[in-house]
């Protein structure tokens, strides 16, 4: 390996960090103000479009006072902002991410010690805790390493999985009524072998469509037995063996008979860098969550649980360094 891949990690592992990285900034209510905040004052007008993603410019005024306030940085150095800009671009894009930037982020952003340690943990492509505790059951629920080996049987599985999860951030989105509501995926997969053309998306229960947002387009949808319908993503151009895309779709749900009371993820083959978020609808908040594994993809029995709080901005977080041939989330009681 390099000397710039030392300092960087893997590119593989930068670039799975800059993708949560990105996701965090937008989504956490805290990291968002701060940075819109910056964006409004280098716009010099409204606050930046709904929907919209952190900028380079806002992120970097952000990491620019944390410099000044520390005194890592001179307070003469009133051109750090610029001077920053292309460093953190590069950081949200995927590409060089140092250590050292990392933490500016951490810093910058005040992040607590669950987001830093993802971070952390993807920059490094840990699998902290991987042969300490075992594999399944309630010591990987309780803990933050890899959960491995909870089913008790292989789910059947329609279409042979060409691909390897390398990273993906997930944010399940409940409803007024307490029901799925969207539930958003970014994915950044790697071939297993030559020739990978599509990625093959089962639909959840009650799901109705899938809106792909990036790196793909839906070209079929194959109804097949035993199994909700699958939708093939079809990718810009053909995959090699080793080579990693990102692609970024949303799961719309109809209506539900009744509200929710868990959400469940499974991994078959291996599984990394998990980022998994429920939320729950300002005016419906659960009374107890859990933390917990499973030994079935859809029913079976509850294997661990340990207790999960609620954000203030009403969701549950967990990343997972690794997920093998198990089933892991939440569940809840309203």
């Amino acid at each position: 390996m390099s000397g710039t891949q030392q300092e960087n990690g893997t590119y593989e592992a930068a670039a799975a960090a800059g993708e949560l990285l990105r996701h965090l900034l937008t989504d956490r209510p805290h990291y968002r103000a701060a940075w819109e905040r910056e964006q409004r004052r280098v716009r010099r007008g409204p606050a930046a479009h709904a929907g919209t993603g952190p900028g380079a410019s806002a992120v970097a005024r952000v990491l620019a006072l944390h410099l000044w306030e520390t005194g890592e940085r001179a307070d003469t150095e009133t051109d750090l902002p610029r001077r920053l800009k292309d460093r953190v671009h590069r950081a949200l894009t995927g590409g060089i991410l140092s250590r050292e930037t990392l933490e500016w982020f951490v810093g910058a952003f005040a992040m607590p010690a669950q987001d830093a340690t993802a971070l952390r943990a993807r920059w490094a492509g840990s699998e902290e805790g991987e042969g300490s505790g075992g594999a399944g059951g309630a010591g990987a629920a309780a803990g933050q390493g890899p959960i491995a080996h909870t089913l008790t049987a292989p789910q059947f599985l329609p279409l042979r999985q060409r691909h390897r999860t390398v990273s993906v951030f997930e944010r399940h989105v409940l409803g007024p009524d307490g029901a799925p509501l969207r539930h958003r995926t970014t994915r950044a997969i790697m071939a297993s072998e030559d020739g990978v053309t599509a990625f093959p998306c089962r639909l959840p229960p009650g799901a109705v469509g899938v809106r792909v947002l990036r790196g793909a387009r839906v070209t079929a949808r194959h109804e097949l037995p035993g199994s909700t319908p699958v939708l093939e993503l079809t990718l810009p151009a053909p995959l090699a063996a080793g080579q990693i895309v990102s692609l970024e779709y949303e799961v719309a749900y109809g209506p539900g008979p009744r509200p929710a009371t868990e959400y469940r993820r499974v991994a078959h083959a291996r599984a990394e860098n998990l980022d998994l978020v429920v939320e729950f609808p300002r005016r419906l908040r659960p009374r107890r969550v859990w933390w917990s594994t499973w030994d079935d993809h859809a029913d079976g029995r509850l294997l661990s649980r340990s207790p999960a709080p609620l954000a203030p901005d009403g969701s549950v977080h967990r990343f997972v360094p690794a997920l093998e041939h198990a089933a892991a989330g939440f569940h809840w009681t309203w």
